[in-house]
Formats: structure tokens, C-alpha cells, sequence
């Protein structure tokens, strides 16, 4: 039987965000193609990180009335059924929720999210089998958090000595305003922060 390896391309989307630090999102573009083996056995395909997105873009095999199923298999558990599409001939599929004995389920979601394997297994209501099957799909991974260095504040032993510590944003890095910490809407105007700290009392 000859396995083709997944194949990948990676893309990153890049934005300035608040703290005017440079955030990315990648997605990776990629496929997997392999020979049609026994009915139903499983294979695996890839392993999603935690916060990784899985979308599967296209399905396709040669042999007509060739039933792909998509399952997610979470970590000590046996695979769950996500998606199955219909192979109608040898170059249209479609992503049904009909079961084989004609009874229908729930559309199926259009993503998975990690941490889970993402395992195949193929049916073919026909023979013989005449060429190998494949799936193209994007892979969404989580944008990093930003943090910036952390502000000291020094220790004493002077009961009296008091520090205040100010949350600022500015759009220029000139003019400074206190805001209270917490969410932010989007903005087409690049902001930044800061954290101003100052001490009073003691002698």
C-alpha cells in the first residue's frame, strides 16, 4: 500500500494590535493522500495542538461511492464520527449528513478544535477500488499573548510608604491617559500602554 506523507503550506496573517507589538495568526494549508485500504479501518492523519482549528476544505476519492469518514479521537478515548462525505463520482463530493441505512443526524459542525488526532477511515459501497482518496484542509493556530516586562516595585519596611499603580494608553507614545484595565474593543488606530507607577509617603 503506498502512503503519501501530508503535505503543508504555512501562512501567517500579521496586525498591530494594542500594545503595539506585532501579533500573528498562522494557518496552515495542507493535504492528505493515501490508498484505499480494508472498509473502515482507521488512520491517522495529524495531531491538534490545544486552541488549533481543523477545517477540512475538500474531500475526494476515485472510486465512486466511496464514503470518507472524519472522526476527532481526543486523548484516551476512541475516536468520535465528525464529518462524512460522499464521494458521487471520481470528481464531486458532498458533505452529508445521511447515514448509510438512510436515517439523518445533525449537520456537522465545520471545525474541530485541539486538543484531538484527526483520524479517516474510508467505505466503498462498490468494487473493486480503483485509486487512492485525499483531503485537503486548514489548520488555525491561536495568536499569542502579549505580555510586556514586569514593573517593580521595591520592598520597604516603611509602613507609611504607599504605591500607586496606573494602567495608561496613548495613540502617539506622547500623550498618556489613565484607563481601567479590562477589554478593549478593535480599533483601525494603533494604541499603546503602559504601566506608571509612583510612590507616596514615607520619608
Amino acid at each position: 500500500m503506498k502512503i503519501f506523507k501530508p503535505q503543508t503550506i504555512k501562512v501567517i496573517f500579521a496586525s498591530f494590535v494594542t500594545f503595539g507589538s506585532l501579533q500573528a495568526s498562522e494557518v496552515t494549508y495542507g493535504n492528505f493522500t493515501r490508498d484505499q485500504g480494508f472498509n473502515l479501518e482507521e488512520v491517522p492523519v495529524l495531531t491538534l495542538k490545544e486552541g488549533e482549528l481543523f477545517e477540512v476544505i475538500s474531500a475526494n476519492a476515485r472510486t465512486p461511492k466511496t464514503v470518507i469518514n472524519i472522526k476527532i479521537k481526543p486523548e484516551g478515548t476512541d475516536s468520535l464520527m465528525w464529518q462524512r462525505w460522499w464521494v458521487v463520482n471520481d470528481r464531486a463530493t458532498k458533505l452529508r449528513n445521511t447515514m448509510s441505512d438512510g436515517t439523518t443526524s445533525e449537520p456537522p459542525s465545520q471545525l474541530a478544535v485541539g486538543p484531538c488526532d484527526i483520524v479517516l477511515s474510508t467505505f466503498v459501497q462498490t468494487s473493486p477500488v480503483t485509486g487512492p482518496y485525499r483531503i485537503s484542509y486548514k489548520i488555525t493556530k491561536p495568536s499569542p499573548v502579549n505580555t510586556s516586562p514586569p514593573i517593580l516595585l521595591p520592598p520597604t519596611e516603611d509602613p507609611s510608604k504607599n504605591w500607586f499603580v496606573k494602567l495608561q494608553v496613548s495613540t502617539d507614545l506622547k500623550n498618556w491617559e489613565d484607563v481601567e484595565a479590562g477589554q478593549f474593543l478593535g480599533s483601525n488606530t494603533a494604541r499603546f500602554f503602559r504601566i506608571e507607577t509612583s510612590e507616596e509617603g514615607g520619608e
